[in-house]
């Protein structure tokens, strides 16, 4: 924003929104309306109007009119001592600094293993023609990597909200559930190898092993035949 250069912001804008309006305000409406007591009514709420608050002061240098409109319906929840955030106008305010120490990292990643998890059950439930409003006696998530089995089982009550789902498990034997297979590039493979590149190599990597193919999956590379993939 130092530059002006508007396109490389308004994208991640917008997917903060998207996050905001369809993960936060979605699975806290509980919160927000009261139902898990007032101490959490009046957290979850002073937290998405901070957020708000910030964010439309953050947009203000790109939709100056809309986030003008928003600021001065939003000044009435804003005391008039706040220098920081009280003025006449949106536009008189300084963009907001964000403190680096609030920044929680490891809280993303688990947020980010559910939704993936949300994401991928209600895939699988439009295949199978199942209604979210249809409720499952049980889902299985299977997953070799303890702490992702950790976070999501602490996130598990989200989870089986949103896929309507009676209970939740966390399955670590890969084996039993998923069948691994390569379908290598041989176009791509063979114009880096070249030579190297024999039939027995193609074969080779046409039945790598599960063990072969996690690996892979998990530092993006294999060493196959004494060359790295």
């Amino acid at each position: 924003m130092d530059n002006y250069r508007l396109y490389n912001v308004v994208k991640h804008m917008l997917q903060f929104l998207e996050q905001l309006t369809n993960w936060y305000v979605r699975l806290n409406r509980s919160r927000m309306k009261g139902e898990e007591g007032p101490k959490e009514q009046f957290t979850s709420l002073n937290t998405l109007f901070d957020v708000l608050l910030n964010t439309t002061i953050m947009m203000s240098c790109i939709t100056p009119f809309l986030s003008e409109y928003i600021y001065q319906n939003m000044k009435n929840g804003i005391s008039a001592s706040d220098s920081a955030y009280f003025a006449e106008s949106i536009h008189f305010l300084g963009i907001p600094s964000y403190e680096e120490g609030l920044i929680n990292e490891r809280i993303e990643v688990m947020v980010e293993r559910m939704q993936s998890a949300i994401e991928i059950g209600r895939k699988i439930r439009d295949q199978k023609n199942k209604s979210i409003k249809t409720p499952l006696s049980k889902v299985t998530i299977v997953h070799a990597d303890k702490e992702a089995g950790e976070d999501l089982t602490t996130l598990a009550s989200y989870i089986k909200d949103e896929l309507n789902c009676l209970e939740f498990e966390i399955q670590p034997n890969e084996a039993e559930y998923v069948l691994y297979l390569s379908t290598p590039d041989h176009k791509e493979i063979g114009s880096v190898l070249k030579a190297k590149y024999t039939k027995d190599f193609k074969e080779r990597l046409n039945n790598l092993t599960r063990e072969e193919i996690q690996e892979y999956l998990k530092a993006g590379k294999v060493t196959v035949n004494g060359v790295e993939i």
